[in-house]
């Protein structure tokens, strides 16, 4: 795994561990089994998966070589020009 993607694992990380810390339920949650006489700790263990995105498409376009006559022609019967010089 390379250092950027490290780094971007780890800012993720940190952010779901301040977030569980921040959150009022849990906080309450821990602090209900620790009235009751029972030492809380809270350990999670988080699965991060990702993979790398293929790169875009050069062009979502359709060529005209991609068309067959039949694909033509039937444009053609609804008015639709191909090419700009017909």
């Amino acid at each position: 795994m390379d250092e950027e993607l490290q780094r971007l694992v780890k800012k993720l990380g940190e952010a779901i561990n301040d977030s569980i810390n921040a959150s009022p339920s849990v906080n309450a949650a821990l602090e209900e089994l620790r009235e009751v006489g029972h030492d809380a700790f809270l350990v999670l263990e988080a699965t991060i998966a990702f993979k790398e995105k293929p790169p875009p498409e050069e062009s979502s376009t359709l060529s005209l070589t991609e068309l067959t006559k039949d694909d033509q022609q039937f444009l053609r019967s609804l008015n639709i020009r191909l090419d700009p010089e017909e």
